[in-house]
């Protein structure tokens, strides 16, 4: 008997996009025909947890081009046979809400994150970002002409910012923590750039503090602010020899999210999964992804630096899995050869919309 694919039972057809965790699958399964894809469409609309967990991919280097790269999935173990253009061999300073912002020829911005999606908000979002070697902070508004800029004078240092609950949040490599509201630039067409804000320090620096060269601001699921601290391993000459551990603490902050009540080292991450690296740092759910992924993970990529152009021998490639409850290692992405010398793999979040 022959059987009408095309027209397979609503149901039937489901139930195979609830098994099919990736929005790549989804564009496959709506791509065989008219009947496929509207079902497609009506499971992306109602479906919730699907798109409240879109999985992190890793946008690595093409082995064709020093202008092309590709997308790695950690739950297919693959890599995807579609390419993606980059400007020449720049690096990528930050991906958020599937945008990428690249490192120009001076290297002056060296992060930056967006408050919401400017598709979606194209009059309301917010750049924010760290510049120049001295990890300065600064942000722009929809609309404005010049930054408005953080005081240097006590503040600097930074690499990682992220908004969370109308403030914006930056951490240092000693795990200082400062915030700020989005009071804007008085004068817009102050070329001179200005004004400047004082920070509402969170979080200060003790003096025996650990130094951590990567510190990550993350939302979890619940709603929370969390840092999550990675430690490298160098031998006696100084050479990085990649991650070593990671530490995670939750920020229990009043109120007003203006002071730290008590900060919290958590030995287990609950129902999240972490991606941190080059970019906005993501939580997925671990229960979402239990027939994928594991519990209590942190999948890392490298990040660059420019004061180490060559960590990890020959290029900024640490890339691995961190179990935090157990304290264990594994990888993900393994390495190639047609890495080296190029710029460092990268979390990104693809928009995913079905038309």
């Amino acid at each position: 008997m022959k059987r009408d694919w095309a027209n397979l039972d609503s149901l039937a057809l489901n139930l195979i996009l609830e098994k099919s965790i990736e929005p790549t699958y989804h564009i496959w399964f709506g791509s065989v025909c008219k009947n496929w894809h509207s079902v497609s469409k009506l499971n992306h609309h109602y479906n919730i947890q699907f798109r409240s967990n879109m999985l992190p991919m890793l946008m690595i280097p093409s082995e064709k081009s020093a202008e092309k790269r590709k997308l790695y999935s950690v739950v297919a173990n693959r890599v995807y046979p579609f390419e993606l253009t980059m400007l020449n061999k720049k690096r990528c300073c930050g991906s958020s809400y599937g945008w990428l912002a690249t490192v120009d020829a001076d290297n002056i911005i060296t992060w930056v994150t967006l408050s919401v999606d400017p598709i979606t908000s194209p009059d309301d979002y917010v750049v924010a970002a760290i510049y120049t070697n001295r990890g300065v902070l600064a942000f722009i508004k929809a609309g404005q002409e010049v930054w408005t800029y953080i005081q240097e004078n006590d503040h600097f240092g930074f690499i990682d910012i992220t908004f969370y609950k109308g403030l914006v949040y930056a951490v240092d490599r000693w795990k200082k923590i400062v915030s700020f509201e989005l009071c804007y630039s008085s004068d817009p067409h102050d070329i001179f750039g200005r004004e400047r804000r004082n920070p509402n320090v969170v979080l200060e620096t003790s003096e025996d503090e650990i130094y951590s060269p990567l510190t990550y601001l993350v939302k979890s699921l619940e709603g929370e602010l969390w840092m999550v601290r990675r430690f490298i391993t160098r031998e006696e000459d100084n050479i990085n020899k990649g991650t070593k551990n990671f530490h995670v603490f939750k920020l229990v902050l009043d109120d007003k999210g203006e002071k730290l009540i008590h900060l919290l080292k958590l030995e287990s991450l609950g129902d999240n999964i972490l991606f941190v690296g080059d970019g906005d740092s993501t939580s997925i759910s671990a229960s979402y992804f239990s027939n994928s992924l594991q519990k209590d993970l942190i999948y890392y990529s490298d990040n660059y630096f420019d004061d180490e152009p060559n960590p990890y021998p020959e290029g900024p490639f640490d890339l691995g899995i961190y179990n935090v409850k157990w304290e264990s290692f594994d990888l993900h992405c393994h390495y190639k050869s047609y890495f080296k010398a190029m710029s460092p793999p990268i979390w990104v979040v693809p928009p995913f919309q079905l038309d």
